[in-house]
């Protein structure tokens, strides 16, 4: 599942937040699982992001990836992934606020993300 609203909630205890819409049909999934990885694709990742964001389908049929502490997903050569176990997840109109409690997580710092910023995809340019 592709997201668009991630961020960080707290530090101690290390909580993140995501809001799936109501009508997706992985999030159930990922529910009654208890469990989630947030992967933060490295700006050579367009291609997959647009992979993943199609409904339906396996969409790891093809995606080169092992499993997390969880079970859940790492996908290769990501920026970063976050392994966590869902806290709460509350009711926002046509979406859930998901809390989750980060367990593990990692990040290679020589790679940079692929960002979204008005309706198209973008990559940091160094200095």
């Amino acid at each position: 599942m592709t997201v668009a609203s991630f961020t960080s909630v707290s530090l101690t205890p290390p909580l993140v937040a995501f809001l799936p819409g109501k009508t997706s049909s992985t999030f159930p999934v990922i529910a009654e699982r208890g469990t989630f990885c947030v992967n933060v694709l490295a700006g050579d990742q367009e291609r997959l992001c647009r992979a993943l964001s199609v409904s339906g389908g396996d969409k790891f049929a093809e995606v080169p990836w092992r499993p997390g502490p969880n079970g859940d997903p790492v996908i290769d050569g990501v920026v970063a992934w976050i392994d966590c176990g869902i806290e709460a997840v509350h009711d926002a109109g046509d979406h859930y606020i998901v809390i989750g409690r980060v367990n593990d997580l990692d990040a290679d710092s020589t790679a940079s993300p692929l960002l979204f910023f008005r309706s198209r995809y973008n990559h940091l340019v160094s200095a």
